[in-house]
């Protein structure tokens, strides 16, 4: 009967042990944060400028994530580490401002918890964001088309 018990004992600390507990409870934090201050805060909408704009009326967002100071609009990102070690926690800040003034037009924050490399094939741990879309995207549609999606 010991013996069944402690087969038992090892089996379930050998599957609890490698489910992941930790990244699950990493994830509810990135959740939990997110649902506080995450997602875009729009102080001023503006006309879409035609320096970022694709042919189909959509914003080139790589061209406005690799605009510098002297466009008529950039980015400011700042990356705040919550929680080193593994898993870690990131909360990510996109400012988007209009060069002209240097008014900052919205906000969009974001958490992550990244991706880890166990070292193993087929064990990496995927990335987890909150909000899913990332900052970008949601903070240039809700800026120059006034559009939450």
């Amino acid at each position: 009967m010991n013996l069944l018990r402690s087969t038992a004992l090892a089996a379930g600390a050998l599957l609890l042990g490698g489910c992941g507990l930790d990244v699950m409870y990493a994830d509810w934090r990135v959740d939990r944060l997110c649902k506080q201050d995450g997602g875009v805060t729009v102080f001023e909408t503006d006309s879409p400028p035609a320096e970022f704009r694709m042919p189909d009326g959509r914003i080139d967002l790589n061209k406005l994530e690799q605009a510098e100071h002297g466009q008529s609009y950039y980015l400011e990102r700042k990356w705040t580490t919550l929680k080193q070690g593994d898993p870690e926690l990131v909360r990510s800040e996109l400012r988007l401002v209009r060069n002209i003034d240097g008014v900052v037009l919205g906000i969009s924050v974001a958490y992550l918890r990244p991706a880890q490399s166990l070292g193993i094939p087929f064990f990496s741990r995927q990335a987890y964001m909150c909000p899913e879309r990332g900052n970008l995207g949601p903070l240039a549609e809700a800026v120059f088309f006034g559009a939450k999606r």
